[in-house]
């Protein structure tokens, strides 16, 4: 168990295995403190935690938790996570990069015209250093394998 904030929240616990048999234990607490309601999420893949971020829980607790998980790549000291949640798609950095935003995490399916000049560089750069660590292939292959869609990730995959 692990604690949310200031005060401890019951922690719910589940698990997504996909397909390639990588195993993610998924652990998720709603913090209730009106009017600043928030859902705490950690996602961790055996010992080794891959993801700690926060959402607002307007729309639901279960709208920020994961549904989907897939590693995509390793590129230096860093690994990189597709992830997909009731609300949104996003690429999750692990490791020694910053990304410049949230969490380290990059929301998918964003047009160029809603993005800052900052935003336009981190999608560009990260894109980049993502086709160079795996084909396009085989990032088809591993979401193919998992049984997802690989639409939006191979859109911000073709950025430039």
């Amino acid at each position: 168990m692990f604690s949310c904030g200031v005060q401890d929240y019951p922690t719910y616990t589940y698990q997504i295995v996909n397909s390639l048999g990588e195993d993610y234990l998924v652990n998720y607490c709603e913090q209730t403190n009106y009017p600043e309601n928030n859902t705490r999420v950690k996602v961790f893949r055996g010992k080794k935690k891959v993801m700690d971020y926060n959402g607002g829980s307007y729309s639901g607790c279960n709208s920020y938790t994961p549904s989907q998980i897939v590693f995509i790549c390793k590129s230096g000291d860093v690994d990189y996570y597709y992830l997909r949640s009731q609300l949104a798609e996003y690429i999750v950095a692990d490791g020694m990069v910053d990304l410049k935003t949230n969490y380290n995490m990059l929301m998918l399916n964003k047009s160029k015209s809603e993005m800052k000049d900052d935003e336009k560089k981190v999608y560009s750069k990260t894109s980049g250093t993502i086709r160079s660590a795996i084909s396009a292939e085989d990032v088809e292959k591993r979401f193919s394998a998992c049984g997802y869609s690989s639409e939006s990730f191979m859109a911000f995959y073709n950025y430039s």
